[in-house]
Order: structure tokens, then C-alpha cells, then sequence
């Protein structure tokens, strides 16, 4: 269903975007966790750490992608507030050859470096080769994940965030009993929890692109309309390239820190993938309405509301910081019994594991209210099409967290570690903060033709 964000009660029409995602992003969390679930319970720490291992490297080979992937919603969105359907469906074109050309180098990526990468981390030698075939396979079999989120992202830029859920869903449930299958039954360890991954996320592109094609005539595109539109694909990358790499420098950032983690063992690398896998649910919400509030704003920036951005903005943002407060709440309540549910209770190194992952999560904890407000300003700016001020913001946090895990890590052991990227976020929030606030961002509705 297409929703019209420019027009309406802005929160009623904001959380009723952001419940669908929400829902998803819980489903996609589910997603990610079921294989450092299955393989910790049935297999053991040490493939779960080898799963772990490969999350910052994962997210540093499709962090270009994934900033592309954004752009196609942004520039989709405010064509769609300016109600220009004919430049919805060229940039739907553009985004495809975009994702294909995407696929043909993240395969050759993911195969034949995947190895260098891990050792580049300094990864240790009892769980390098499992975490390399991880890798191979995921990156390898990334078309399914980034045909899905494109179709994801066009569907977003019309407002209908509720389909890309049903596959989701479904996507999920799949995965989670293929990698009940290919671990218990087939006994494939880390190699089926990747199969699993890339059949599941094949099943739901096909699905989200069929659903597209056949529901929406806006979409419906005819033989002139596949020709190539360099101007389109130029404010796509435009958009896009400083997004991927803000997506790319934060994921240096990861990258850089789990090389420090790895320093520490295998056990700290365990207790790192489990207390990531638990932060990264008990910030779903605060996250989902960010992302629900870029999509809002751009299609407000292309009907020339400005003021309806700024209403909004400062309503959803004291709704962050009460969400983050109340997530901070909960980890210091039950992030011990999340913990444990990661690991098998005979697992010899399980009360190590989880005395490390609680002291990470009780720091964290302490600084979500900035992550949230980080998430919403540079989601906000990035949804207006403002991308420099979100990539210095990028840029910040990269310097504080490896720059801090490196000194801190010196001074405190992994416990310094622990405080690098929390404080990284209270420092990469301020230009983000300073420039929504300048208004400059206002001047941008004129560009945008309807």
C-alpha cells in the first residue's frame, strides 16, 4: 500500500510506517542471531566466535551497497513527494543497474578476499577457516540480499513498509529451519548456517520482486523506460557514494576494533559477537523510527514542508531518548539471561563468556540515549539529501572508536575497548547535531522538481 507522508498527523502517520519496520527489524535480528544461536548451542563457542568474527567484515564488503541501497529510497521518496511518477520509475532503473553491478564485485570480493581480510584481523588460528567460508559463502551468494534490499528500498519510498515484512517473515522462518537442518540433521556446522543465509535471502527477492511488478502500476515500466538515465544515476551516487561511505568507514571502524578484540583470545571474541547480537535488539526500536523518519522528511523536503520536518523531528527525538533510556533499563535488568541464551550450559568456557559480554553491555547501556540521537539527526539529513555533514559525523566516530579502543585497550585491557564506540557516538553526534539545527538543509526543496 502506498502512504502519502506529506500529508496528516505526522506521528500517527510515522509509527504507523515504523511498526512494520519494526516488526521486520525484530524478524531481521532474529535473522542474524539464529545462526550465532544455532551454531553456540549445537556446535560450541568456538563456531559461534567464528561466525562472529566475520560480522565487521561482512559489514565493511557491502557497506557501499548498503549506502546505494539508501539512496534508492531517498531519491525515490522525494520524487514521490513531488508527485513526479515518471522519475519514480527511472530511478527503479537506475537502482537496478546500480544492484547488478553491485553483485558482479561483491562476489569477486567476498571469494578471493574473504582470507586476507581475516588475517588482516589477526583472527585466531582455531577459527580463521570457519570464518573465511562464512565470508565466501555469504558474500558470494549476496545477490538474494541485495536484490531484497533494493526491492525493500523501493517499496519504502512509497510508503509501504509493511510488504517487505511478509517476506521478511518468511525469509526468517526459513532460515532458522535450514540452519536447524543443515546443523543437526546434515551436521554442516558454520558452512550450513551460510547455506541457509543466502537460500533464504534468495527466496525473499524473488518474492519482494514478483509482489512489486505485479502490485504496483506506478512501477509498471515500459521498453524506453529501461534506458539509461546518467543524470538519475548520478544523483543516486551522489547520495549514495558518501553514504557507502559513511556505511564503509564505520565498518573500518568495527573492523579496526575487532582486530583489537582478537588480541584477546577466542573467548573474548565470543563474549564481543554475543553482546553485539543483544545491543543490537535492545536498540531496534530507536533505530526503526530513524530510519521511518528519513523517509518521512524526504518526502516532506519534496512537497515544500519544511516546517511539518521540524514539527516532527522534535517530537520523535524526545520519543528516542525516552525508548533509549528504557532499552538502557532493560540490559541492566535481564542482560545477564540474554547472555546466556547464546551459549550451551555445558560450555566450558560459558562463565567467561558471560562476565565479559555483561561488563560490555552495561557500558553500552550508558550511552544508547547519544546512538539513538545519532541514528535520528544523521537519518534525518541523509533523508533531505544532506550527506556530507552524516559522513564527517561517520568520520568522528571512526577516529574516537579506533583511536580510543587502541589507548583505552593499552591502559584498561578489553575493558577500555568496551568504552571506545559508546564514546564515539556522543562525539560523532555534534556535527550532525550543529548542522540540522543551522536550517541550512530548508534551501534544498528547490532543487527537487515536481
Amino acid at each position: 500500500m502506498i502512504k502519502d507522508m506529506t500529508e496528516g498527523r505526522p506521528l500517527k502517520l510515522i509509527f504507523a510506517f515504523t511498526m512494520p519496520m519494526l516488526i521486520g527489524g525484530v524478524f531481521q535480528q532474529f535473522y542474524n542471531v539464529a545462526d550465532t544461536l544455532i551454531v553456540g548451542n549445537f556446535v560450541g563457542s568456538r563456531a559461534l566466535a567464528a561466525v562472529g568474527a566475520t560480522g565487521s567484515t561482512l559489514f565493511f564488503i557491502l557497506s557501499l551497497t548498503m549506502g546505494l541501497t539508501n539512496a534508492f529510497s531517498i531519491v525515490m521518496s522525494q520524487y514521490f513527494g513531488a508527485k513526479n511518477e515518471e522519475m519514480v520509475r527511472k530511478t527503479m532503473i537506475s537502482s537496478i543497474y546500480i544492484t547488478l553491478l553491485c553483485i558482479i564485485i561483491l562476489c569477486f570480493v567476498g571469494i578471493f578476499g574473504a582470507r586476507s581480510l581475516m588475517e588482516l584481523l589477526k583472527t585466531p588460528h582455531d577459527i580463521i577457516d570457519d570464518a573465511t567460508l562464512y565470508i565466501q559463502i555469504c558474500v558470494g551468494g549476496s545477490v538474494g540480499l541485495l536484490i531484497y534490499n533494493g526491492a525493500a528500498a523501493v517499496l519504502r519510498a512509497v510508503g509501504d513498509s509493511r510488504t517487505p515484512l511478509y517476506f521478511l517473515i518468511l525469509s526468517s522462518i526459513l532460515n532458522v529451519l535450514l540452519d536447524l537442518l543443515f546443523v543437526i540433521v546434515f551436521d554442516m556446522a558454520v558452512m550450513g548456517v551460510a547455506i541457509a543465509t543466502v537460500i533464504a535471502q534468495v527466496i525473499s527477492a524473488v518474492l519482494c520482486v514478483l509482489y512489486i511488478y505485479k502490485k504496483f502500476h506506478i512501477f509498471r515500466v515500459s521498453r524506453s523506460d529501461w534506458s539509461l538515465h546518467w543524470g538519475n544515476i548520478g544523483m543516486i551516487s551522489k547520495i549514495g557514494v558518501p553514504m557507502g561511505l559513511q556505511s564503509l568507514l564505520i565498518s573500518i571502524g568495527e573492523m579496526a576494533v575487532t582486530g583489537v578484540v582478537n588480541a584477546y583470545g577466542t573467548n573474548a571474541v565470543a563474549a564481543y559477537t554475543t553482546s553485539l547480537r543483544v545491543q543490537q535488539f535492545a536498540t531496534l526500536a530507536y533505530l526503526n523510527i530513524a530510519q521511518a523518519f528519513a523517509t518521512f522528511a524526504a518526502q516532506n523536503l519534496g512537497a515544500k514542508k519544511p516546517d511539518r520536518i521540524q514539527d516532527a523531528f522534535k517530537k520523535v527525538a524526545l520519543i528516542t531518548v525516552g525508548l533509549s533510556i528504557l532499552s538502557s533499563i532493560l540490559i541492566f535488568l535481564f542482560g545477564d539471561v540474554i547472555i546466556r541464551w547464546f551459549i550451551s550450559d555445558q560450555d566450558s568456557h560459558l562463565e567467561t563468556i558471560v562476565e565479559m559480554s555483561g561488563e560490555f553491555l552495561l557500558i553500552s547501556a550508558c550511552f544508547f540515549p547519544f546512538l539513538g540521537l545519532i541514528w535520528l539527526y544523521n537519518n534525518t539529513l541523509r533523508g533531505m539529501g544532506v550527506v556530507t555533514i552524516p559522513l564527517i559525523s561517520s568520520v568522528v566516530e571512526l577516529i574516537s572508536k579506533v583511536g580510543l579502543s587502541l589507548l583505552l585497550g593499552m591502559m584498561f585491557g578489553y575493558i577500555g575497548v568496551w568504552y571506545a564506540g559508546p564514546i564515539g557516538w556522543a562525539l560523532g553526534l555534534i556535527p550532525s547535531f550543529i548542522e540540522y539545527h543551522s536550517g541550512r538543509w530548508k534551501r534544498l526543496a528547490d532543487r527537487i522538481v515536481g
